[in-house]
């Protein structure tokens, strides 16, 4: 009874805990002080700024975005009416709701189990649904098409008999929408920077050639160039010395940030 006694106070500090690292993560959110350490987001931070699996990091971010609008929720979770796995299962269809549906769904969530909690919100099976599993040489993919997909695929592989299977058909796919990205090849129109680059003639520096933007990309790797982040997605080309301060779209006056990162630059 000593050691059961003992854990059931342990479990009490470990909500009390939960709750403490919810209200700085809170703060975190609201401060986004995640930006100057190098992090694209509070996710990113969780997951490599505080060592959290994706799962966990995941958990608590969803809980923060949905406390900020019903606080309360912190308060349930402290006292275990509500738990981390039950909030994260709703914040997907609640975060569009009114405040007063998310209240009426979270209250209605109360003391129920994560089996309980999943049952009351039945999501439709994706049309489309990919399974992937890695091994050291290879990864494994199995996709899952509605009827009317599939016709469409097998439409496609008739078409491309002459060529292709459906292995190869995707490799071409890929490597057709992968080349719209590269730096293709032209003549240049002259030995100056911009024309090399293939700039557009005109004057609004903020129009940059595709040609141009995919030098910039290859350059950074596809990755944020923000001191600390790497992150490859949202990406966007910045100019370094701002448009409105007099930038143009010199290569040279260019580089790559996230979403996150360019925004909070301004």
């Amino acid at each position: 009874m000593k050691i059961h006694n003992e854990l059931l106070e342990l479990r009490q500090k470990e909500k009390r805990i939960t709750s403490e690292i919810l209200n700085k993560l809170q703060e975190m959110e609201d401060s986004r002080q995640y930006l100057a350490m190098g992090h694209n987001s509070l996710f990113d931070y969780l997951a490599r700024g505080l060592g959290y699996s994706e799962a966990t990091a995941y958990q608590r971010q969803a809980c923060v975005r949905l406390a900020k609008e019903v606080p309360e929720i912190k308060q349930k979770i402290d006292q275990g009416s509500l738990t981390l796995s039950a909030v994260t299962t709703a914040f997907k269809l609640l975060r569009k709701k009114p405040l007063a549906e998310k209240r009426k769904v979270l209250k209605s969530m109360e003391h129920k189990s994560s089996r309980e909690v999943k049952a009351m919100f039945l999501e439709p099976t994706p049309t489309i649904k990919i399974h992937k599993t890695e091994y050291r040489d290879k990864v494994h993919l199995r996709l899952e098409l509605s009827h009317e997909q599939n016709e469409k695929l097998e439409r496609l592989k008739a078409l491309k008999s002459h060529k292709h299977n459906v292995e190869s058909l995707l490799m071409h796919l890929i490597e057709k929408e992968l080349k719209l990205y590269e730096n293709v090849q032209r003549k240049s129109s002259g030995s100056n920077e911009n024309n090399k680059f293939g700039v557009t003639k005109s004057k609004n520096p903020r129009q940059i050639s595709k040609r141009l933007r995919n030098n910039v990309l290859t350059a950074a790797n596809y990755r944020c160039q923000y001191p600390g982040c790497d992150s490859t997605h949202f990406l966007q080309v910045d100019h370094i010395l701002p448009v409105r301060l007099g930038g143009d779209q010199n290569r040279s006056n260019l580089q790559i940030l996230c979403a996150s990162h360019n925004q909070r630059k301004g």
